[in-house]
């Protein structure tokens, strides 16, 4: 999420509405959607199945009601109140940091055939 304050454009967490300190690594989704290591690990923690059908705010797509995702609730002052993050995206933002050499992050979701 980025939002313009004297001038200055300020990234954010869409999911905690951290603020970008540009040491603390964080993921961009599709059109600016932002998530952020600690936003992640509550989405690993929280992630459960949807009742209602829901667009995951990272990657944009449509999901059927009992796919799994994750939507702080909540909302955090500063947080996109329709943040949410589909259970695909939670595991490829955690195999991504996972690759990042300079963030200090252990996968935590086991890999498996699509997700390896």
């Amino acid at each position: 999420m980025q939002r313009t304050e004297d001038g200055m454009i300020i990234i954010s967490c869409d999911f905690t509405g951290e603020d970008w300190d540009e040491v603390q690594p964080m993921i961009e989704g599709h059109q600016g959607s932002i998530i952020s290591l600690v936003g992640l690990n509550l989405a690993i923690d929280h992630a459960c199945e949807q009742s209602q059908k829901f667009a995951c705010t990272m990657c944009l797509r449509e999901h059927e009601a009992g796919e799994r995702a994750w939507k702080p609730n909540p909302t955090p002052q500063g947080g996109n109140p329709r943040a949410m993050i589909c259970w695909d995206c939670i595991r490829q933002a955690d195999r991504s940091f996972t690759k990042d050499s300079d963030t200090d992050w252990d996968r935590k979701i086991a890999p498996d055939e699509r997700w390896s």
